[in-house]
């Protein structure tokens, strides 16, 4: 076991150092070289969680290590310089020369007991997920959204689960508790103390390089450029408050963003609707900035922040600027970057009077961890919902200011200006919704692929819209006439 803490060239790979000879190289494969073949590889696009291990960093305010599953096929070697990464035979002890290690560990038992293994390969990346949520203290059914069972054993996996939460307590664990249950083993979590914050870059190095996620979905079997790791340039991992915005960095994750507590007091539909963002061992990785660098036209996060009227800094060798969000995306994956620039951060209102309410609806074939058909975010200020007119009768609620958005229906990202200028000082009525339903449809551009026909895409997003307002403003909507 080392006593030495990794250098920026090394990482902990359970209790040993493991040195970096390519940062470029995948992690799952440096793993795997290493004679630690418990991490799988299958998808090789973060689809199934067989390749999960535990990445553990000191935050970058100091503390203790924080052990979050990330997906090993998306990321390079680079990744984990300076972290810890703890692989399934780590939490028993074992290592490259003998994986078996020790006594299995209780998640390891939840698993055979409740008949949750069957042929074996995906149940790594189960115990990993669910070892981690443990850790963290976070619902264990949600941890595994990301994982796939081939033989579909979700019924043993389920009973598992059910156990564990019988087992422990709801909160996150510290490191000498999580080895007192039998979690991780002496020898790993004393490893961890020895890590230090991981050492900070600079903006302006090589190309930037963020969460990686959706490289290593585009390249599986390439290295990565050497370029600027912005994990490492403290501000902008930073979430803060400026004012009436929040300021969210840009390397700020996915996850990091969805916990945030401001955030969560400002948009409490944004932390749950962030919750369908891919998995939590992607969420664990991709950045905010990122997904906006990516323009994608179904990328869910830049619809939410298109519809809340974000801004975005950005900074390259001509100096700083800020730009509506709305004016950043040109194109099909085409953005206003400039060449040199990155995205430094992105400001969203702070809603400090509740006044704003915020709808978000994804349509996908699956729950979770996977690409939107639909996506639409609705921002709205709702007025008057009590109001008596000059006859006695509670007149309708009406809607102040609109922002509304919708992602896999153009090119780019699209803010839905028409729709809100229909709904904008508009009552909440069956022929006010029937107008910005048909109006949303007749703007959107979709194309027919994989995940539905054009058509399909355009009545999916004004039943989305109508639903939208339904969700606001609750009973305000026949649901009847206003489909009639």
């Amino acid at each position: 076991m080392t006593t030495d803490a990794p250098t920026p060239s090394e990482f902990l790979l359970n209790d040993q150092l493991i040195p970096i000879p390519d940062p470029g190289a995948n992690l799952l494969d440096l793993i795997r070289r290493a004679g630690l073949t418990g991490t799988k590889p299958a998808c090789r696009g973060g689809d199934c969680g067989a390749c999960q291990v535990l990445l553990g960093e000191v935050p970058p305010g100091g503390g203790e290590p924080r052990y979050l599953p990330v997906n090993t096929c998306l990321l390079t070697a680079g990744r984990a310089a300076g972290c810890h990464v703890v692989t399934v035979e780590g939490l028993t002890g074992g290592d490259g020369a003998s994986p078996h290690g020790g006594p299995l560990t209780p998640v390891q038992r939840a698993l055979v007991a409740g008949g949750g293994v069957q042929c074996g390969y995906c149940t790594p990346g189960f115990v990993m997920a669910l070892t981690g949520a443990l850790l963290a203290g976070t619902p264990l059914l949600d941890a595994v959204d990301g994982n796939l069972c081939r033989c579909t054993g979700y019924a043993g996996i389920r009973r598992a689960i059910a156990a564990l939460e019988a087992e422990f307590p709801h909160r996150p664990l510290t490191l000498a508790e999580a080895a007192a249950a039998g979690l991780l083993p002496d020898a790993v979590a004393d490893a961890a103390r020895t890590l230090a914050p991981l050492p900070h870059e600079s903006l302006g190095v090589g190309a930037p390089l963020g969460g990686e996620t959706d490289w290593g979905v585009q390249h599986p079997y390439e290295t990565a450029p050497p370029g600027t790791r912005l994990h490492r340039v403290p501000e902008l991992r930073a979430i803060s408050t400026d004012g009436d915005r929040i300021v969210i960095g840009a390397a700020a994750t996915v996850g990091e963003l969805r916990d945030n507590g401001t955030v969560a007091a400002a948009w409490p539909a944004l932390a749950d609707f962030l919750g369908l963002f891919a998995s939590p061992g992607i969420r664990a990785s991709a950045t905010v900035g990122g997904n906006l660098a990516n323009a994608s036209p179904a990328a869910d996060l830049a619809v939410a922040l298109l519809a809340l009227g974000a801004d975005v800094d950005l900074a390259g060798p001509s100096g700083e600027r800020r730009l509506p969000l709305d004016e950043f995306f040109l194109a099909y994956r085409r953005t206003a970057l400039r060449d040199g620039e990155v995205i430094t951060a992105v400001r969203i209102p702070a809603n400090a009077d509740g006044r704003l309410h915020l709808s978000a609806i994804k349509t996908s074939k699956r729950p979770h961890d996977d690409i939107t058909s639909v996506t639409s975010v609705l921002v709205a200020d709702l007025g008057n919902p009590d109001a008596e007119g000059d006859d006695g009768d509670a007149t309708p609620p009406w809607i102040g200011d609109v922002r509304l958005a919708a992602g896999g229906v153009a090119p780019v990202p699209l803010l839905l200006r028409e729709t809100a200028s229909a709904l904008s000082g508009a009552p909440v009525d069956c022929e006010t919704i029937r107008a910005a339903a048909a109006t949303a449809r007749a703007e959107a551009t979709p194309i027919d692929d994989l995940r539905g026909s054009a058509p399909y895409k355009r009545a999916l997003l004004g039943n989305q819209v109508i639903a939208h307002l339904d969700a606001l403003v609750p009973g305000g909507v026949d649901w009847r006439e206003a489909f009639a």
